[in-house]
């Protein structure tokens, strides 16, 4: 009577640790699915989301920037030189397990992502050549860029960046100007047409990485004295970093050509180098209705503009 007392009870206790045995291995199981399934669409939804901002903010950046030369002409007593606009960049997701506290809840929350905000020297390059009564004119203006470079856990990479006025992205499938930059190429309907570009160049060289806010500090540095005049013609080309992104440079160029109703093949002449040159080349040339170096017929209109930049790491933890 005593034995079968006894193993009764040891009985009951071993259903006890079975039925623990089982709980924890259906909650072992639910996490690990939580963890495989649901934790990435989570953190890919947050990478998405945090990307779009980025591209907002970069277009933004471009407006504002373009506030400053556009309200200040050469020459004038109320230019915005020496003004300094100032925005806010964030780097990465944030959140994520980050933000998490206590044991499972940094195992069911997406891992926060990284980036890094650069300006970069590339060795970009934009020259613009123009022929006119007085001779040649060959100028040269340096490309630098600001680039965000997302390190995303869940989705894909992607590298935006500012030059020369307008927003770039680059991913794994390939690249696409995002704004353009300011280049016009326009027929006047009188026999004449324009070119008017404004070349942007910032100043600086820097690199903050991690997780967190970047302040980008924007100063008008300088409005130089336009180049103008009629000229027979003046000729538009890039030099960057390889065929693809002269391809992207030559479609700019063919696009507001297209836009401002320069149509006639005779009157223009474009391209971009080979496949296999490095680095890439893309050229648009506006010859103008006369085609001849006696008619200048070119309306030339070169505003260069410069930016001092400089990139400022911000405490995260403040509110």
């Amino acid at each position: 009577m005593r034995d079968g007392r006894a193993g009764q009870r040891r009985e009951y206790a071993l259903s006890e640790v079975v039925g623990f045995v089982l709980l924890l291995g259906v909650l072992t199981a639910a996490i690990a699915l939580w963890m495989i399934y649901v934790v990435p669409v989570h953190g890919r939804e947050d990478e998405i989301t945090q990307m779009n901002s980025v591209k907002d903010q970069f277009t933004n950046y471009k407006i504002s920037l373009d506030s400053l030369w556009i309200n200040s002409p050469y020459g004038a007593s109320w230019s915005q030189n020496g003004v300094t606009l100032s925005t806010s960049f964030d780097l990465g997701t944030g959140g994520g397990n980050t933000q998490a506290s206590g044991f499972f809840l940094p195992m069911i929350n997406p891992i926060a992502s990284s980036a890094t905000m650069s300006l970069l020297n590339t060795g970009d390059t934009m020259t613009i050549v123009s022929n006119g009564p007085s001779g040649i004119n060959n100028t040269v203006y340096n490309m630098t860029i600001l680039q965000y470079q997302s390190q995303n856990n869940y989705w894909i990479q992607q590298t935006y960046y500012y030059e020369d006025g307008g927003v770039f992205l680059t991913q794994l499938n390939g690249s696409v100007c995002r704004v353009a930059p300011p280049i016009s190429f326009v027929n006047n309907s009188d026999t004449t047409y324009t070119v008017a570009i404004t070349p942007i160049t910032l100043n600086g060289v820097s690199n903050i990485g991690g997780n967190g806010p970047v302040r980008v500090d924007t100063r008008l540095k300088t409005i130089q004295a336009p180049i103008t005049g009629k000229v027979y013609w003046v000729n538009t080309s890039v030099s960057v970093a390889n065929y693809t992104m002269a391809q992207i440079w030559l479609g700019i160029f063919n696009t507001t050509r297209a836009n401002g109703g320069i149509l006639n093949q005779q009157y223009y002449q474009c391209g971009n180098s080979s496949p296999s040159a490095i680095p890439g080349v893309a050229f648009m040339n506006i010859t103008g209705t006369y085609n001849d170096l006696i008619n200048p017929d070119v309306n030339m209109v070169i505003q260069p503009v410069q930016y001092d930049v400089t990139l400022n790491s911000i405490v995260s933890n403040l509110n």
